[in-house]
């Protein structure tokens, strides 16, 4: 697998969640996905859908019981990139 830059993939993070819930791709990196952009379990699902065709990846589901900010979900995608988070 490529690794991926954490530019990148903060990027397709943010396309993918404007993408399922406009207007909240400017959320700060600590903000909580199921509150502040307003994700049930559905919309996580969605959103982890989007950023896999986005950066053509699989994301275990351990990945996002960890992950509930979009910079713990780009640390979690970035060493599963073998990037450094």
């Amino acid at each position: 697998m490529t690794e991926l830059n954490l530019a990148t993939i903060e990027s397709a993070i943010r396309e993918a969640l404007d993408a399922i819930r406009p207007g909240t791709a400017g959320l700060g990196g600590d903000a909580d996905l199921m509150q502040e952009a307003d994700l049930d379990s559905i919309g996580v699902m969605d959103l982890v859908m989007e950023i896999e065709d986005r950066l053509d990846l699989s994301i275990p589901v351990e990945t996002l019981a960890q992950a509930h900010t979009i910079n713990g979900l780009r640390a979690g995608i970035s060493q599963l990139s073998g990037g450094a988070a």
